[in-house]
Order: structure tokens, then sequence, then C-alpha cells
């Protein structure tokens, strides 16, 4: 054991002693200490420092402490890390840090005892970020001092810092060349904690892993290319595998069981109508020079035929040597059952990407004129049953063919009726936008026909009222005479003037207020029944030009029921409150009271009195109390008046609701239409991007087909 491992362990003083296994260890440093503070230049230090080791095994940590604090020679560093172990042993966590900060030396070891010992301190107090920065450190600058790189994975795993824990795994795994750390990286790759990172940052663990462990490079490049794919970011992924293997060599002897497979399932996920040419025209070239770098004999076949196919839509793009090596290939291999399979999917992958197109896709399934079911593998089976084995291929080809035309053709189609069904709700649009003028127009002149017919007559009964009532009370003068008693005339008038006026009231306006407000009622149902006839004919012919029954506009006749209850209950009863037409406090009416108490018992005076009498009543002005009476009795007119707007609006809401929504309906309609029809125009390429690829890997079956037909043992 060196030196510093007994520091490191505490075991310095062991040097001090015998081999007797029964001597006491502190009796034999003292005896020591003893004989050596006898010399005149006593070093004491290194007896000391083993002192204070023993006094910390024994746990007396205060003595050890008072023991290091005296070490001044070449341990006096590990003497002040032993110290702050003590003081943090004793709960003294801030004198520890402190200790342990101010030490400096060039010990790898002692650094990288006092890095791991601050950093069980931090975690300790939960310091965390402190942790973090100092097991950095520790790592930076001693990754194979012992338990170091997994205290800090197991740190970084417990704290979720992702981050750190991919870049320790990445580190050592390329400082290590180390299969186990690879190991881990691809479990953070699978349980998603690489996505923030981008492609390129794998490439040197890649290449690295390839030399020493091609079956783990395979694994760890699966992992990361379904990662980037779920994650959307499969196109990044492409080109980083394709500066990849432009820069690895791949041997002859090596097997590429899950690579292969992985370059099989890249070319097939970009080329399948998900992604626009623009974005992938520049990744093919360089997938394909890779891709046959690594096949095997059994999708030779399919790779050349799909740069063969890619050659003839992109023939600029693809190097010549490659382009002559697939030539040469299917100029000499037959196709086979496993190319078979692959049209079939190209079928199925066409149906599905033209049924998310909003195209029916069993109209245009056809063969000789009949049209072909085709919902899963059985169906397609049943169909090839038709025809002989050499002949199923060329029929498949044959039906992709055609249903990619007849793709091309509907969608031609589609873009027609698009503007089709544009026109149609521009128009449509038009005369609907017409009607809802036409019906606010209909509602407001109905309104101003029933608002004035009801103030017509209500200003009828208001004129005959407040005419008549003014000629009744003034007829009440007949009432006084010599003969009446003029201490109570007053009274007896007022009396009859209420009687004569509720006579008036009951017998004359009563029937006259029936007549004309159930006359208005009846009046007010024919312009409704008028206005009704007026919206079905409206709507019929609406109906019509939307080619269905769409628009309902159903009136609201309980308004006219209600009018009709409302009416009954104002004219069958008529509420009269007597008024004080001759017990009013005025000058005239006083003197004239005054001098009925006190010269009606005088019979020279009588006569005088009763002309007096009549002549004031005669002359009085009942303006006033006429008014009073008048407003009283129109008092519920006024307040049935005031909610007519409200009423009429009612009778035509669901009419004008039902137009403005079905105006809002078309015109939301309409925008869809026009917004898909300016996407089309705008990007084709969404479209025909995708017509393109199925029209390659098309080509791809047909370049196959050029050899003889063979089956898979």
């Amino acid at each position: 054991m060196n030196l510093e491992e007994m520091l490191k362990n505490r075991q310095y003083f062991e040097q001090f002693l015998s081999e007797d296994k029964y001597e006491n260890p502190m009796e034999v440093l003292g005896g020591l200490f003893a004989e050596e503070q006898r010399k005149d230049e006593a070093d004491l230090s290194n007896i000391r420092y083993a002192q204070g080791e023993l006094y910390y095994h024994y746990k007396d940590f205060e003595a050890a402490i008072y023991k290091w604090e005296y070490v001044n020679n070449e341990l006096s560093s590990w003497a002040k890390k032993n110290m702050a172990d003590a003081y943090v042993q004793l709960g003294y966590y801030s004198e520890g840090e402190k200790l342990y900060t101010s030490i400096v030396t060039d010990s790898l070891v002692l650094n990288s005892e006092i890095g791991l010992h601050l950093f069980s301190l931090y975690t300790k107090i939960r310091n965390l970020e402190k942790a973090d920065h100092i097991i950095k450190w520790v790592v930076s600058i001693n990754p194979d001092y012992p338990k170091v790189t997994e205290t800090a994975r197991r740190f970084y795993e417990e704290n979720q810092d992702w981050k750190s824990a991919v870049e320790l795994a990445v580190q050592e795994g390329i400082r290590l060349k180390s299969v186990q750390w690879f190991s881990i990286l691809k479990s953070y790759v699978v349980e998603g904690y690489t996505k923030e990172l981008p492609p390129e940052y794998f490439k040197e663990s890649l290449m690295i892993l390839k030399d020493f462990s091609q079956a783990h490079f395979e694994q760890l490049l699966s992992s990361l290319w379904k990662r980037y794919e779920e994650d959307g970011k499969l196109l990044d992924w492409v080109q980083s595998l394709n500066q990849l293997f432009n820069e690895m060599e791949a041997g002859e002897q090596e097997r590429w069981q899950e690579t292969k497979q992985l370059f099989r399932e890249v070319f097939f996920t970009l080329i399948n109508g998900k992604f626009l040419i623009k974005d992938i025209e520049n990744l093919i070239p360089d997938l394909f020079k890779n891709w046959v770098r690594i096949v095997d004999l059994e999708d030779a076949p399919l790779v050349n035929g799909g740069i063969l196919a890619w050659n003839d839509y992109f023939p600029t793009t693809l190097d010549r040597e490659v382009v002559e090596s697939a030539e040469a290939f299917i100029s000499r291999e037959p196709v086979s059952i496993r190319s078979m399979e692959e049209s079939i999917q190209l079928l199925f992958d066409i149906i599905n990407w033209g049924e998310d197109e909003s195209i029916n896709m069993s109209e245009l399934l056809k063969w000789d004129g009949k049209t072909v079911k085709i919902e899963n593998d059985d169906d397609i089976k049943l169909f090839l049953q038709e025809f002989n084995e050499v002949e199923r291929y060329e029929v498949m080809l044959q039906l992709i063919r055609k249903l990619l035309d007849l793709l091309l053709e509907k969608k031609e189609e589609q873009k027609k009726q698009l503007q089709t069904n544009i026109n149609w709700h521009k128009e449509i649009l038009s005369k609907l936008n017409g009607a809802v003028h036409q019906l606010d127009d209909l509602k407001f002149a109905k309104n101003k026909v029933i608002k004035k017919s009801f103030a017509l007559n209500k200003e009828d009964i208001k004129n005959s009222i407040e005419s008549k009532i003014p000629e009744i009370l003034k007829s009440c003068s007949d009432l006084v005479t010599e003969n009446s008693d003029f201490k109570k005339i007053h009274v007896e008038i007022n009396e009859a003037m209420n009687e004569r006026v509720q006579q008036y009231l009951y017998e004359t306006v009563q029937p006259l207020f029936q007549k004309k407000f159930q006359g208005w009622v009846k009046k007010s149902e024919l312009e409704f029944i008028e206005s009704k006839k007026f919206l079905d004919e409206m709507s019929d012919g609406l109906n019509q030009l939307l080619g269905e029954d769409r628009l309902q506009m159903e009136c609201d006749f309980q308004v006219l029921n209600d009018w009709k209850r409302d009416m009954e209950r104002m004219t069958s009863f008529i509420s009269y409150e007597k008024e004080n037409f001759f017990l009013r406090f005025s000058p005239t009416q006083f003197l004239l009271k005054s001098a009925g108490k006190l010269l009606g018992g005088l019979s020279q005076n009588k006569g005088f009195l009763a002309g007096q009498y009549k002549k004031h009543i005669e002359h009085e002005d009942f303006t006033e109390v006429t008014k009073l009476i008048t407003k009283r009795f129109l008092q519920q007119l006024d307040i049935f008046e005031r909610s007519l707007d409200r009423d009429i609006s009612m009778f035509f809401s669901n009419p004008i609701h039902a137009l403005q929504n079905t105006v809002e309906q078309l015109e939301r309609d309409k925008e869809l239409y026009e917004k898909e029809l300016q996407s089309f125009k705008s990007n084709p390429e969404t479209f025909y991007d995708p017509m393109i690829l199925f029209q390659i890997r098309h080509r791809q079956f047909e370049w196959l087909n050029t050899g003889s037909f063979v089956k898979n043992e």
C-alpha cells in the first residue's frame, strides 16, 4: 500500500507499530511522542498526524482535530482534509466546508477525496447546485477514481438530470470503449431522455462503438432511429445516419442484421407519402449509396430497383456508378415473393392515403370493368387466385398503375368540385343575405302597422273619454234646485258625478274598448298570417335552392295568444277609482260650501245659492281631472304598448335565427372550401409529391419485374 492509500484510509499510524498485535497503538504513539519531544530539534508532525487518525477511529473527533491542527509538514493538506471530515462528523458543516475549500494541493488523490467528501456534504445538506458542480469537477479531473463516475450517474438519475446523465454515458463510453456505458446510453435513448439532443451528438459514440461491438452499435442505432421518428425528427436523423455511414467503413464479412432492416424501414418511411420531395430529395441518394453497401442478397433486388426507379424520376441526383451497378444487378436477378409482398403493401398504402384525401377508393379499384373489393390481405389473395403465379405480379403492377392514374383524375375532379362548391355557396349566400334583408324589412313593416293600429285605437278611446267626461260632469248642474240641502249639496253632487262617469265608462267606453282592441288583435293576426305565408314561400324557394329542407321558419304565434289573453283581461273588467270632483279645496268651492252652511237654512237665499252652484258647475274646468281619469283608464294599454316591440321581435325571432344560422354555416363551409382550394393551388406538392413517390415505388417493382419470378426458400 502506497503512502496516499494509507493517508486516504487513515492507516498512516500503522507504520509506527510493530508486528505485535497485542500492543496498544496509543501507548506506542505516546511513547514515540515523548521520545521525540526530548530531542533538541523535535519533529512531532508525523506522530501527531498518526495520533489524530487513532482519535478519529475512536470517534474522539475533537482530540483528532487538536492533533491535526499542529501538523505543519508535507502532511498538512491531508491533516486539513481530515479535520474537515471530523467537523462534518460533529455536525459543524460550515466549518467543514471552509476547510475543504481552503486546501490547495497538486495531489490528484487528495483532490479527488476532497471533491467526494464535499459532494457528500452538499447532498447531505441538499445543496444540489454545489453538489452537481463538485461531482462534475471530480469526474473531469479523475474519472478513473473509484466509484466517481458511478456516484455521478446515480446522482444525475436520482435528480432526473438526464442531460448530465447522457453526457456522462457518452463521455465514459467513448473514453473507456465500454459496452456497459453504451448500454446505459441506449437505455436513456429508449426512455426518451435524449430527445433534446441533435442526432449528430451521437455520431462519435456510434463510430467508436462500431469498432469494438457491431451488435451494440446496431442496437443503439436502432434505438436512436425509433426515438427520433417518434419525436418527429426523422429527417434530421436520416441526414446524420448518412453522414455516419459516409465516414464509416463497412467490411464484407460484417453482418448487418438490424441495420439492413433499419435502412429498409427508413427508405419506405421516407417515400410513403408523408414527406414532401423537397425534404427528402437530398437524403435519398446517400441513403441508397449506404444501403447498398450493407444489404444482403435478400433485400438487394429491392434496393437496386429503388435506385433505378429514383433515377428515372431524378436522373441527376445519383452517382453514375451506383446506377450502373443497380442496372447490372437487376438484369441478372429474378423478382421474389418478397417483392410481391412489398407491392401489395404499396397498394394498401395508396388506398389508405387516398382515403385520407377524402377520395372514395372503392370506386376506383376496377379490373376488366368490374369493381375489385380490397379491404385486407385475404381480399387481395382471393383476387389474385384468378391468375397464375407468374401473372400475379404483372397484374398487381397494372392494378396499381390504373389506381394511380385514376387518383390523379379524381383529384382534378375534386379541384373542380371545390370551385363549383364555392360558386354555389356564393350564389346561395347572396340570395340568403337578400332574404335576411327582406325579413328585416318585413319585420319593420309589420311592427309599424301593428303599433300604429294600436296607437290609433288607444287615441280614439282617449279622445272619447277626454271629450265626454267634462260634458258629463257639467251636466250634473241639473241636480241643483232651490230644494237642495245646500249644507250637503257638494257631497251629493260629487257622488253623482262619480256615478255618471263610472256609468259612462262601463256602458259606453268598455264596449268601445272591447270592439276596437279585439279588432286590433284580429287585424294583427291577419298581419302575422300574411307574414307566415310570405316566410313559407321564402323558405320553400330557399330550400329548393339548398336542395334540402334546411330552413324551417316557424313563427311564434304564442305571442298572438298572449295578446288575446291580455286583451280579454283588460276589456272584460274596468276598475274605477272615485274622484273628488267637487270636494277639492278651491276658493270658489270654499265660498260655496261656506255659504251653503251659513245661508242654507234661509229660504230667501236658496234661489241665489242654487244659481251660484249651477253656474259654478257649468263653468268649472274639468280638464286636469279628466286627464287623470283617462291616464288611469289607459294605464294598462300603455304598459302593453311598451312591450309590442319585444313581442313582435319574438314572433319573427325563429325565422331570423334560422336564416342567420344558415348564412353563418354556409359562410363557414365556403371558407373551408376556399381554404382547401387555396391550399391546393399554393401547395400542390402536398398532393402531387406523394403521388410521385407512389409512382417511384411502383416503378421500383416494374424494374424488379424485368427478371424471372422465383419463390424465396
